[in-house]
């Protein structure tokens, strides 16, 4: 289960707020206010009379890692001692890996009893503190310590220009562009839709933006095709591994196992390109598609997102319209601009135009044969 903040802070407001506010806006900076649990971030949900009920239970269920700040007037608080009750409660029940101790003065937890270990905030700034926290966290979920933390770009953000890309696929010189743009940092747009008929090579230029999109290191990155096949689950499954998630529900529909992939990839908040190929059978997963990931893009400036069918979303009057670049038509490459292509990989004395013209018209374009006599793909 997801759950819904990453980071929860109970401390004693009057005595330590400004030491907790920038730690808070520190790891907020990471993963938006929305997913951290401080007072002040949730204002208007925390205005209501039935507090004292409501509170404890995020604690218990929906904070992947609980902070509790203990300093001398820690227990004193009415609202501390509620919420550490929550928290105590992880703690006996063998969920004490989801509560991280942390203190002020050597001041000990009730309850304890001298036996547990804590991280000693006095001469730690906000900074390291927040570190430390983002450390603890990667170790919860099995990764390296510095996953949360490490400053390499190419690690943390997307490139500030492409990698070379190369494209063993005839013309879609716009699209091609077009997806040189989208994987910057300083892209114009985060959604790009591409559209046209069948046999134009549009799965053949997916599987190409895939296999340019993981030159860039660090980089989250997987395919979808609608098309799949009858066993959706097994489909979405090998999306997951992918994207390297945990397998989602089985037997929940594509569109429940598609959100709980993007939850946990919304989660680490880093540069992640997902690729919707065949859109035009997405059926009623579209609703999901509109509705929850295209309007995250608004505000995911990490995510970048391609769909590509003979139907695409279209953007006018859509919310996401901003980030979305006009949809782009894909045209089935002509007999000489297959012949161009082929010359770069196909270096027998009878491939000819003649011969490319002769196939082309003999499939009626059909890319996915065209590309066959063409030379080798990737």
């Amino acid at each position: 289960m997801n759950k819904r903040f990453r980071i929860a802070f109970s401390f004693a407001g009057d005595d330590k707020r400004e030491f907790v506010a920038e730690v808070a806006s520190i790891l907020a900076e990471r993963f938006g206010k929305e997913h951290i649990l401080y007072d002040k971030y949730h204002t208007p949900e925390f205005s209501r009379s039935d507090l004292a009920f409501y509170l404890p239970d995020l604690y218990a269920k929906e904070a992947d890692l609980v902070i509790a700040v203990f300093c001398p007037d820690y227990e004193k608080k009415e609202w501390c001692g509620l919420e550490w009750n929550a928290i105590y409660g992880l703690l006996k029940s063998r969920n004490a890996k989801e509560v991280m101790l942390t203190r002020f003065e050597q001041v000990e937890g009730k309850g304890l009893h001298g036996l547990a270990g804590y991280t000693d905030l006095d001469d730690l700034t906000p900074k390291e503190s927040a570190t430390l926290i983002l450390e603890r966290l990667a170790f919860n979920e099995g990764h390296p310590n510095d996953y949360y933390t490490h400053d390499n770009p190419t690690s943390q953000d997307w490139p500030i220009v492409p990698p070379p890309l190369d494209w063993p696929v005839a013309d879609h010189r716009d699209a091609q562009s077009l997806f040189a743009q989208l994987i910057t940092r300083t892209a114009p747009f985060r959604l790009l839709p591409i559209y046209g008929a069948s046999e134009t090579g549009k799965s053949h230029l997916t599987k190409q933006f895939l296999r340019n999109a993981l030159k860039i290191p660090d980089l989250t990155c997987g395919r979808f095709d609608f098309k799949g096949s009858s066993d959706m689950d097994t489909e979405l499954r090998g999306l997951a591994e992918r994207l390297e998630v945990p397998t989602p529900t089985p037997g929940t529909g594509a569109s429940g196992q598609l959100a709980e992939i993007f939850a946990t990839i919304k989660k680490a908040a880093r540069p992640t390109l997902l690729i919707f190929d065949t859109f035009e059978l997405v059926g009623e997963t579209e609703r999901w598609v509109k509705d929850n990931l295209l309007i995250a893009l608004i505000k995911a400036a990490w995510l970048r997102v391609i769909i590509v069918g003979q139907q695409v979303p279209r953007k006018q009057g859509e919310p996401w319209a901003d980030v979305s670049f006009q949809p782009i038509e894909l045209l089935p490459p002509t007999p000489e601009e297959w012949f161009d292509y082929g010359r770069s990989r196909n270096n027998s004395p009878e491939f000819t135009i003649e011969l490319v013209r002769s196939v082309h018209a003999c499939v009626n374009g059909k890319s996915s044969v065209i590309a066959q006599v063409c030379g080798p793909t990737a």
